[in-house]
């Protein structure tokens, strides 16, 4: 066995540190790995028969864009599989309870590396299980997102119990230029910052229809852009797409089509096919997506998400009360009823 430590570059998100390390521990030969990401730093025990460090590397730098510098490694220890032998004939009016002193020796050495082995493994179980109520408590995560970069034929996983409403109000300044569905004076406002290429604001969106169709004149869904480009390298493009076609009047049509698209995998030329078929002027529409016309408007939405605690996707602001993740429609419908009688 081995122990590699890593630094690793790149990573924006709490939620790149748990898919980097989901990703390793997915490999073969793998027996423990942790990435930090506060210290940006990783550590991975191999088998080095089962798999190489250049093997290690790659599953790395092909979840996204990451960088790895190897900062330290060392053999791990194995028990010591020397049969205990006694020194010198045995002597048959000696007990049979006496040891001579290398067996003493030998006993005390493997008793302390089991214990030694315990108290490591506790360590390890104890910070997995940090790790997972951390997961649990900053994303939905799509992070997860349990997708190569670039492949979203991959079915993403089922979605990590997300936060109920934080505490903190967040104002929003709504105005008709925003992307507003439902009742624009509804008394329930939901701002949503989503990527168009996340699995998990997939899993989101019929939610959050249901919620307006069961609560008409009640509930009104404002659309906000935060592509998380190191996930999701389509994703920055895909919501200039969609402001390319609102610029005709069909935010939302497009918005729909995105979605439905999405198990299929993205790219420009299924960008500008999908804008002829919802009947978009095409070049007017190629023009823009090809000039990068609204990439800047993107951006703003996406500094405004990290400005408003935004760690990941999907995440939505109850009447400025934020709910990190993909919740199911029974938790949802809960939160807005509540919201209601208040």
């Amino acid at each position: 066995m081995r122990k590699l430590k890593y630094r690793i570059k790149g990573m924006d998100f709490p939620s790149s540190a748990a898919l980097i390390e989901e990703k390793i521990q997915s490999k073969g030969g793998i027996l423990k790995a942790k990435v930090n990401f506060e210290s940006k730093k990783a550590a991975v025990v191999f088998d080095e028969q089962k798999i190489s460090e250049s093997e290690i590397e790659a599953v790395v730098t092909k979840t996204g864009e990451y960088t790895m510098e190897k900062i330290g490694t060392a053999a791990e220890p194995e028990r010591s599989e020397t049969p205990l032998q006694s020194e010198g004939p045995v002597n048959s009016t000696a007990s049979i309870f006496t040891l001579s002193p290398k067996i003493n020796f030998w006993l005390g050495f493997l008793i302390s590396f089991s214990v030694f082995s315990l108290i490591l493994n506790v360590f390890f179980a104890s910070s997995l299980f940090k790790s997972n109520q951390a997961k649990a408590e900053d994303i939905n995560q799509n992070a997860v997102a349990k997708n190569n970069v670039g492949n979203n034929d991959t079915n993403p996983s089922p979605s990590i119990n997300p936060n109920t409403a934080g505490t903190t109000v967040q104002n929003f300044d709504i105005t008709k230029k925003d992307h507003v569905r439902g009742d624009f004076n509804a008394p329930v406002t939901l701002v949503e910052f989503s990527d168009f290429e996340c699995p998990y604001c997939e899993k989101h969106f019929p939610t959050l229809s249901r919620i307006l169709d069961d609560y008409p004149g009640k509930v009104r869904l404002v659309y906000k852009h935060f592509p998380l480009a190191n996930l999701h390298p389509n994703a920055q493009k895909a919501a200039e797409a969609s402001e390319c076609a609102d610029e005709q009047g069909k935010f939302w049509e497009y918005h729909d089509k995105l979605f439905a698209g999405q198990p299929a995998g993205f790219s420009l030329d299924k960008f500008k096919q999908w804008a002829k078929d919802l009947g978009l002027k095409t070049d007017q529409f190629d023009n823009c997506l090809d000039s990068g016309k609204y990439a800047q408007k993107v951006r703003t939405d996406a500094q405004e998400g990290q400005q408003k605690g935004v760690q990941g996707t999907p995440a939505t602001f109850v009447n400025g009360r934020l709910v990190s993740g993909a919740l199911p429609y029974d938790s949802f419908k809960q939160l807005v009823d509540t919201t209601l009688n208040q």
